[in-house]
């Protein structure tokens, strides 16, 4: 059975992605590292809406949020659900981390998007489809690293 889908924004800040490591009390993928976001509401007209609800609960940013694109939906097999990365420029700064979702705020600079080796799994360095990326003390991977991968090619594009 499918879920409800799901919206992540991947946030660009002065040329950096806004990741998030989630908290260590949440049900699903706690400690691990992603994109904000979350499953579509109710009350979320759109995925885009989910994306910008998502991005604003688990973090406080004061400052403009303009949607650029949308990429194609992703499928997570983990939970089964459809999920619509939402990209966004963001003017302003990120000023505090929802705790009870977030323990901590991860800007990954987009040249880091560049290294052919950032890509590779460390345990299973022959197998070139399994993304898995290594920055600040942290390990990147599955959906995530997946979408950034993807994101890389139309970075350009992106205004």
């Amino acid at each position: 059975m499918m879920r409800n889908p799901a919206a992540v924004l991947l946030g660009l800040l002065n040329d950096q992605i806004v990741l998030t490591k989630r908290s260590a009390g949440l049900r699903s993928f706690s400690q691990h590292v992603c994109l904000p976001g979350g499953m579509q509401d109710y009350s979320d007209e759109t995925l885009v809406d989910t994306a910008i609800r998502e991005f604003n609960e688990e973090l406080a940013f004061k400052g403009s949020l303009q949607i650029t694109a949308c990429m194609y939906p992703e499928y997570s097999i983990v939970s089964q659900q459809q999920v619509y990365p939402v990209i966004a420029r963001l003017d302003g700064e990120i000023t505090d981390v929802n705790q009870d979702e977030v323990e901590r705020l991860i800007m990954l600079p987009l040249s880091k998007l560049e290294d052919t080796n950032f890509y590779i799994h460390p345990h299973y360095p022959e197998i070139k489809h399994r993304f898995c990326l290594d920055y600040d003390n942290e390990r990147i991977w599955g959906l995530t690293a997946y979408i950034l991968y993807k994101f890389k090619d139309l970075k350009s594009y992106i205004k």
